[in-house]
């Protein structure tokens, strides 16, 4: 054979081990790649469990507001932890038996929904696995430890906050903040997980609110006696730090302080150079519901101002006469004593598919106020049985009769094409 021949022969060889091999390892790279580019972050995890779930769960620590976490990874499907992470508002909304369960365990007290994406959700089931199973992190899973005998009445440092820097203080801004932070532990005149914060900002020094909102875990840490007496007294639970600017926190106390009806101290005003004589403005509280109105804008009898669709398309209460409202939301013939205080959850559409349909038309204050008046009158009564099967029987009963009726009155409406065809 010739030289060339035969060099060319052995050079494609040489290629051609070079491109199967270049062509396995391209196939191994592919196979591994899901693994390593979407598998779950422990550190991730771990930062986000710290962040949204330490508050009220422990792994390994025994319950708190939730349940202890250790071993919930082999308890539940992962699909299903999944979701309850993303979205457990939907699922308690859509009646799912397990988070039904959980609520109603843990003292009616829903679980959040803290806007946890699907990656943060893995990252978190994640987490919780590797804890369980003893991982090296397992310590800092739980939440501050509270201070002991000795640290105790130790009063902190406040930062100085002047009468000037809390007049700034906006109720609507606070608001805001207060729905999206604060509703899901607290309310302002019903009572919740923390402490009811009616009348807070007159029995606290504004000072200490301040830091409170801004950086709870640093005074649980520091021994301060009022911050580790309302730990103590709420269940060991702790006030989770959100990273909220001084501003924040001083709008956040403006609508508390509104909400209640307290004063803010209020800076002397100047005028020509002369102190104005001015007397302290008091924050109008929220205004009172009434209880028939609230009725007639449940069942669609008043229009709410925006055009939002009655509250009987979707859910039903007790009081409701007749085969009641809809089913595609819960009863809410006891939401009152279940969520406390439910007009910010009205007015902010806090649940996912009431966002879909109320985020354009927006219920009012004065109208939630109507709708909670309504709610605490139906709160001592006991929510009916589902009419799903009632509804399904008189739908199958009406449905012979009509049968039985149309063959009755029409039996002869054949007679005149049945003989020509029989006589042919």
């Amino acid at each position: 054979m010739p030289m060339h021949v035969t060099s060319r022969l052995q050079s494609f060889k040489i290629a051609k081990k070079a491109f199967l091999s270049s062509l396995i390892g391209s196939f191994i790279w592919l196979v591994c790649l899901p693994t390593v580019s979407f598998s779950a972050s422990l550190e991730n995890g771990k930062q986000a469990y710290q962040q949204k779930c330490v508050a009220c769960h422990t792994i390994g620590g025994g319950r708190l507001v939730g349940p202890d976490l250790k071993g919930v990874t082999s308890k539940r499907e992962p699909s299903w932890l999944e979701r309850w992470i993303i979205e457990p508002d939907k699922m308690l909304a859509e009646g799912d038996s397990l988070a039904t369960q959980l609520l109603q365990e843990y003292n009616n007290v829903p679980m959040p929904n803290l806007g946890v994406s699907q990656t943060e959700a893995k990252d978190i089931i994640a987490y919780i696995a590797d804890q369980s199973s003893g991982g090296a992190a397992q310590s800092s899973a739980g939440p501050a430890a509270v201070p002991t005998t000795t640290e105790q009445g130790v009063k902190t440092t406040l930062p100085s906050i002047s009468a000037l820097s809390l007049s700034a203080g906006s109720p609507e801004k606070g608001k805001e903040i207060y729905q999206k932070i604060c509703f899901a532990c607290h309310t302002i005149g019903s009572g919740k997980v923390g402490p009811d914060l009616k009348g807070a900002t007159s029995r606290r020094e504004p000072s200490w609110l301040v830091r409170w909102i801004t950086e709870p875990r640093k005074m649980l840490a520091e021994g301060d006696s009022d911050a580790t007496l309302l730990r103590q007294k709420h269940g060991d639970f702790p006030m989770p730090n959100y990273g909220l600017s001084e501003a924040q926190a001083i709008d956040i106390i403006a609508y508390i302080a509104a909400e209640s009806g307290d004063e803010l101290p209020m800076p002397p005003a100047t005028t020509g150079g002369k102190p104005e004589e001015k007397t302290p403005s008091v924050a109008q509280p929220a205004p009172a519901g009434d209880f028939e109105t609230g009725r007639a804008l449940f069942v669609g009898q008043q229009s709410f101002a925006n055009g939002a669709p009655a509250c009987i398309a979707c859910h039903s209460t007790s009081e409701v006469g007749g085969l009641g409202g809809g089913s595609l939301g819960p009863d809410l013939t006891k939401v009152n004593s279940k969520f406390g205080a439910i007009t910010p959850g009205l007015v902010n559409a806090s649940f996912p598919t009431m966002k879909g349909v109320f985020s354009k038309k927006p219920i009012l204050d004065a109208e939630a106020a109507h709708l909670k008046a309504y709610f605490s009158e139906t709160d001592s009564l006991e929510p009916k049985p589902s009419m799903d099967f009632t509804i399904s029987l008189i739908s199958i009963i009406g449905f012979i009769i009509l049968y039985i009726l149309t063959h009755l009155i029409w039996r002869k409406r054949l007679t005149g094409v049945r003989i020509p065809l029989v006589g042919r």
